[in-house]
C-alpha cells in the first residue's frame, strides 16, 4: 500500500510538473509575441505624433500653429505612454526606451531647441494648453533620469580605440577640459 502511495504521489508530482512545463511553453511565446505587437504599436504612436505635430516633417521649427495637429499629437503621445506600460518582458521594454529616447530627440529639435514662441503662436491657433503640457514635456529629458554618458570609462575608450591616437585635434581639445587632460 505505501509503494502504491509512493507511485501515486510521483505520477502526481509528473503530472503537475508536465502541466507547468506545458503552461510555459504556451504562455512566454504569446506573452512575446503580445509585447513585439504592443512595442510595435507604441513606436508608431511616437511616428505618428510627430508626423502630425510637423505635417508628416515638413514643418519642423517650429511646427505649424494648428490646434488639431498639437491635439492629436498630444494624444498619440499619451497612447504611446499607455502602450509602454503594458510590455512585460525586459527585451521589449528596452527596445521601446530607446525608441522613446531617439523620438524625444527629435521632439526636442522641434519643440524646445529653439523655443521663441510668442503668445500670439499660441492664442491665435487656440492651442489647447493640455496639448502643449504633454508635448513640451514629452520633449524634455525627464527629471531624475540619469544621463548614460555619466557612466562612461572615459580611460578605457581613449585606449581602446586606435582613432584616438591619430585624431591629434580632438586630443588637443580634451585638454581644454581638467577632468580629460591627463586621459590623453
Amino acid at each position: 500500500m505505501i509503494n502504491a502511495d509512493i507511485i501515486a504521489t510521483v505520477a502526481a508530482a509528473i503530472a503537475l510538473g508536465s502541466a507547468i512545463v506545458s503552461v510555459l511553453a504556451i504562455y512566454i511565446p504569446w506573452r512575446n509575441t503580445h509585447d513585439a505587437e504592443i512595442f510595435k504599436e507604441a513606436v508608431s504612436a511616437l511616428i505618428r505624433s510627430y508626423e502630425t505635430l510637423t505635417s508628416h516633417g515638413t514643418v519642423i521649427c517650429p511646427p505649424t500653429a494648428d490646434r488639431l495637429n498639437w491635439l492629436t499629437a498630444a494624444r498619440h503621445i499619451e497612447a504611446f505612454k499607455s502602450l509602454k506600460l503594458r510590455l512585460k518582458t525586459d527585451l521589449y521594454v528596452t527596445l521601446c526606451k530607446e525608441n522613446e529616447e531617439y523620438w524625444r530627440h527629435q521632439f526636442y529639435l522641434s519643440l524646445l531647441r529653439h523655443s521663441t514662441y510668442t503668445f500670439a503662436y499660441f492664442n491665435n491657433a487656440e492651442i489647447e494648453p493640455r496639448s502643449a503640457l504633454v508635448l513640451f514635456s514629452f520633449a524634455a529629458w525627464p527629471k531624475g533620469q540619469p544621463d548614460p554618458i555619466d557612466q562612461i570609462n572615459f580611460r578605457a575608450l581613449l585606449e581602446e580605440s586606435n582613432y584616438m591616437r591619430t585624431n591629434f585635434g580632438f586630443r588637443e581639445y580634451l585638454k581644454k577640459f581638467p577632468k580629460y587632460a591627463t586621459e590623453t
